[in-house]
């Protein structure tokens, strides 16, 4: 027995040496404490075997450079492959425990995304890709590759096979290639996010220091509130941000929601209502479950306060903010806290599955009022024995994803980029 293992280690090693001779080298640095710094070697081994194992190597002359960077119980996880052009990957780790599965994300990501080339758009549903295939889309897109708008979007819809799109000052329907005009919000408030609801469109807005909600239908305002109104288990549910200086994880909180009709509706405070949704993903559980952003951007199943599932995956918050003057607590002006509520992107439902938006901001996630992004990845958990398995549908590059929207089996996907945008669509 000894005399075999003996065998396999030295066949590894030729293996590793073969493939890093004649492909491409892998170099690990890494930053932190020292039993930390002291996994070096292990990881770059364990990176190129799995590479060999995936028959996944680069050309000759490549490197593949991996930095680990230990900042407090977060660790960034970063990879560049020298090709032409350059790929990267980027990830933010939990927990030592989680860097296997990112070194298995990252080789999946940096050596199959090549070989996927972006779909051309069509007005029709495009074919679907080949199961677990990724679709990246470059900077900047090529002109075919979806639908150009001369503005930055803020959200879309689709509603009874017409997709719609927003700034913050228009709501447009899109008419093949063009986006027509066809409502704007009253006064100074801005657009900030659309949902179809039944025959209509509901249209999140912000004005001076309150979110008010239009009900849109036939391009009319039929109906508003003044508090942030969402689609909740088949109703409508309204809620207001406050703030309160006070608390100790954060000014702002919403208020206990209410459905339009008057009924309170238990919502856990801490967790972002504006993209939260319900479903009945768990048909063992007792009634629908809530899916919703916690305050660290993890992606949460509750039923009732029963937490069923957290991802390990930390989203990013999108660059539209609410800046809150509300609050139960009065303070000069001097003395009020940041107020700010930035909006987190939209998630939907999908055959059981949740799709999401990750948006990268690297190092400036670090800086809470800089909202700048390197790249955008949009994301699926699909249900599986032990929870919900990740993957990425469709990778943006140097540009930020501001919302999807579902066509039947088709995403749609709304790119920002300088001052322009695109939508994209995917077969699913």
């Amino acid at each position: 027995m000894k005399k075999s293992s003996a065998c396999l280690v030295l066949l590894l090693s030729l293996l590793i040496a073969s493939g890093t001779a004649h492909a491409f080298t892998v170099v690990v640095e890494m930053t932190g404490a020292e039993d930390f710094v002291g996994l070096k070697e292990g990881i770059q081994k364990t990176i190129t075997a799995r590479c060999l194992a995936n028959n996944v190597a680069g050309q000759a002359g490549e490197t593949l450079s991996v930095s680990l960077v230990q900042l407090g119980e977060t660790i960034s996880f970063d990879a560049v492959l020298d090709s032409k052009p350059p790929r990267a990957f980027h990830r933010d780790v939990g927990s030592r425990g989680e860097i296997s599965g990112v070194i298995d994300q990252m080789i999946g990501e940096i050596f199959t995304v090549a070989a996927s080339a972006p779909p051309a758009w069509s007005g029709a549903p495009s074919a679907a890709p080949a199961e677990d295939a990724l679709i990246e889309i470059p900077a900047p897109p090529a002109a075919e590759s979806g639908i150009e708008l001369p503005f930055v979007a803020t959200s879309m819809a689709a509603l009874g096979g017409t997709l719609y799109v927003s700034d913050e000052k228009t709501l447009y329907r899109m008419e093949g290639n063009d986006a027509v005009p066809c409502w704007s919000p009253p006064g100074t408030a801005r657009i900030y996010r659309l949902y179809p609801y039944r025959d209509s469109l509901l249209a999140v807005t912000n004005r001076r220091d309150s979110f008010i909600t239009y009900q849109i239908r036939d391009s009319k305002a039929v109906q508003s509130w003044e508090r942030c109104v969402v689609p909740l288990g088949g109703t409508l549910v309204m809620s207001r941000l406050l703030t309160d200086s006070v608390l100790p994880d954060g000014a702002n909180y919403w208020e206990e929601p209410a459905a339009v009709s008057g009924e309170g509706y238990a919502f856990p405070q801490g967790f972002d209502f504006v993209s939260a949704w319900t479903a009945d993903i768990y048909p063992g559980q007792e009634g629908s479950e809530l899916v919703a952003f916690d305050k660290m951007g993890r992606i949460t199943i509750l039923n009732g306060s029963d937490r069923l599932w957290v991802s390990d995956t930390k989203v990013a918050s999108l660059p539209l903010y609410f800046e809150n003057r509300t609050g139960t607590v009065k303070m000069e002006k001097k003395d009020r806290p940041d107020s700010r509520y930035y909006l987190m992107p939209r998630m939907l439902e999908y055959r059981g599955g949740i799709i999401t938006i990750a948006n990268d901001q690297g190092l400036m996630r670090f800086l809470r009022n800089v909202k700048l992004y390197n790249s955008s990845r949009i994301l699926a958990f699909s249900p599986d024995k032990t929870g919900f398995s990740e993957r990425d549908l469709a990778v943006v590059r140097k540009h930020y994803c501001a919302d999807i929207t579902l066509d039947r089996d088709d995403l749609i996907i709304l790119i920002v980029k300088k001052s322009t945008s695109l939508i994209r669509r995917i077969g699913l």
